[in-house]
């Protein structure tokens, strides 16, 4: 990870570091001004005992941004924890991202939290915007996970309603770039509700597959459940791929 030299720098567009992963690099800007309360803090061996802390923070109107490939996950604070002795690019780093307001103490480590009143943690991808009240990124890890509860819109074409979802978490893979929620999930566009278990999203394809036990999607008279449901997010179209079932409104007149 290139980390600025510890202590406080002032927050400036150019205040940038990275994470490298396998098969991606995220890289965290603070888009926050000093004369609204930015700090950007790196390398601090002061925090935390045998870790580097490096505190990225942007209170409004300010925003931390960290991009990854094509995409992008905004959030108030950053925190990235690095072991003393991790070698370059080893993928040892945590990264923490929340919407949490800060107080500092004099070494410059967080002293007091204030948590958002909701979820402020926000993922753009393509027509996908997802938030959530916070990201995590383990060491070693390829894949973060975003704490609920989570929202989901996807936007439509000129004058058509967006799609809709929730979920209870969603799991972001940085180096496939997959979004995929967790836990009670619904999706809704138009007159068709879908519900299942989980919802692994494709962006660059238009498509979700939604799985469950059983998955359910309902349209008016019309429903369809099975184990897999591929959804046609521009569309609106759904198909069974495993265990089908169902029950169509035929009008035969």
């Amino acid at each position: 990870m290139t980390l600025a030299a510890a202590g406080t720098v002032l927050a400036q567009t150019s205040t940038t570091f990275s994470i490298k992963r396998d098969d991606a690099e995220l890289v965290v800007t603070n888009r926050g001004l000093a004369a609204d309360g930015a700090r950007t803090i790196g390398n601090n061996r002061n925090c935390s005992e045998g870790e580097r802390t490096t505190i990225v923070y942007a209170p409004a109107p300010g925003t931390v941004e960290t991009r990854v490939e094509d995409a992008v996950l905004t959030s108030r604070l950053a925190v990235i924890t690095t072991p003393d002795g991790a070698e370059a690019a080893a993928g040892e780093e945590t990264l923490e991202l929340t919407g949490d307001g800060v107080t500092f103490s004099r070494p410059g480590c967080i002293d007091e939290r204030s948590p958002a009143g909701g979820p402020t943690v926000r993922l753009v991808q393509g027509k996908t915007s997802v938030t959530g009240t916070r990201f995590f990124l383990d060491r070693e890890a390829d894949t973060g996970e975003m704490s609920g509860p989570i929202a989901l819109e996807r936007a439509a074409g000129e004058g058509e309603d967006p799609l809709r979802a929730t979920a209870d978490a969603m799991e972001f893979a940085v180096g496939a770039q997959r979004a995929t929620l967790t836990g009670n999930v619904s999706v809704v566009s138009e007159d068709r509700t879908t519900t299942g278990d989980r919802l692994e999203l494709d962006e660059e394809a238009g498509t979700a597959i939604l799985t469950g036990n059983p998955a359910r999607s309902v349209k008016g008279a019309d429903v369809l459940s099975g184990n897999r449901l591929l959804y046609y997010l521009d569309s609106n179209d759904v198909v069974v791929l495993g265990n089908v079932s169902g029950e169509l409104d035929v009008d035969l007149e």
